[in-house]
């Protein structure tokens, strides 16, 4: 990825970790408080890796191999957290599992240093489920009406626009000879969706619908 593309998405991460910490009491007693400390994390690891890259010119796909397994797996636990179906929760459990296999599992045929297109698209694909899991739990209950003010409706739709785009993306690219500018178009257009949920979600918000 070129330094100006990669600024586009760190900006983009920078502006709602911003947003975020500004209208943190409106969500500080929800279990989405975690998102804020995630969102800082994942613009400070970033910088670092790009400061790796560019400064050092180290190599750093383990270093964002590292990354794919804190995501997920911090995905996992916000959904467990908030899901309140006990056979659902100890679904979600499964999944974490599951990951973790499928992450080590990719270690003894590929390289810690080479990416892993399959643990990203499992994980992914996970992440996809527990979004479906959250909108049914949505769906039943009483503030169906109002779930537009709900923080976890937004993020959890952000999480099912991005990671639906991009499984496809990650297992054509290669095939569809997608590169340059057209690879990260894809890219940046998916970070965008990603974070501009994020941030309606925060600046729509209100206090009393966060609740789980």
């Amino acid at each position: 990825m070129s330094i100006n593309h990669l600024f586009l998405i760190t900006f983009l991460e920078l502006v709602t970790a911003m947003i975020a910490t500004v209208l943190f009491k409106k969500y500080v007693a929800s279990k989405e408080k975690y998102f804020l400390y995630f969102l800082w994390f994942t613009l400070i690891f970033e910088i670092i890796g790009a400061i790796m890259r560019y400064v050092f010119e180290w190599k750093t796909i383990g270093y964002y191999n590292f990354y794919i397994l804190i995501s997920f797996l911090f995905y996992y636990y916000w959904y467990y957290t908030i899901i309140q179906n006990k056979s659902i929760k100890n679904i979600i459990l499964i999944f974490s599992v599951l990951f973790l296999g499928v992450a080590l599992y990719n270690l003894f045929f590929q390289s810690w240093f080479e990416y892993h297109q399959y643990t990203f698209v499992v994980g992914a694909l996970l992440t996809l489920i527990c979004t479906i899991f959250h909108f049914w739990q949505l769906l039943h209950s009483d503030e169906i009406l109002e779930v537009k003010y709900k923080l976890s409706f937004w993020i959890s739709t952000g999480l099912l626009l991005f990671n639906i785009g991009m499984v496809p993306f990650m297992l054509l690219s290669h095939h569809l000879n997608l590169k340059g500018d057209s690879y990260y178009l894809i890219l940046i257009t998916l970070n965008v969706i990603l974070y501009g949920c994020y941030i309606i979600g925060f600046l729509w918000t209100k206090e009393k619908y966060n609740r789980f």
